[in-house]
């Protein structure tokens, strides 16, 4: 019988960079990609790292893929986001789809909250 673990990560992350590639026209474009890199932390102690990428693939749509790297293995990510212009992102969902080590088998979500350029909070929600 394959048993299941379940398991929940609260994390606050503080971001190390972000760096935005204009892939075309000036301006918010299509291709456009945003480059993200956060130190994590949990309970106040450093737990790990975060990367990833966003490719804007409409005006206030971006498509984000990243990686949280945490001391037993990698979990990895993917969402679909729509932020109005100028408005900051709101709290959203992640899809867990995949990962290393310990999170080999992982699959789940995680929320986002309190989100801004210099960090978040973050809760992940895994099954593996």
């Amino acid at each position: 019988m394959d048993v299941k673990r379940k398991e929940v990560i609260s994390l606050t992350s503080t971001g190390t960079g972000t760096t935005v590639v204009d892939n075309g026209t000036p301006g918010r474009g299509v291709g456009d990609q945003i480059i993200i890199t956060a130190n994590l932390f949990r309970g106040g102690v450093s737990y790990g790292t975060e990367g990833a990428v966003c490719t804007r693939v409409a005006a206030q749509t971006t498509h984000c893929t990243g990686t949280f790297s945490l001391p037993r293995g990698q979990v990895t990510w993917q969402h679909l986001q729509t932020t109005p212009v100028g408005a900051p992102p709101s709290d959203f969902d992640l899809a867990i789809n995949g990962g290393t080590g310990a999170y080999a088998t992982a699959r789940g979500h995680a929320h986002v909250a309190s989100i801004s350029e210099s960090g978040g909070a973050l809760t992940l929600y895994l099954v593996h």
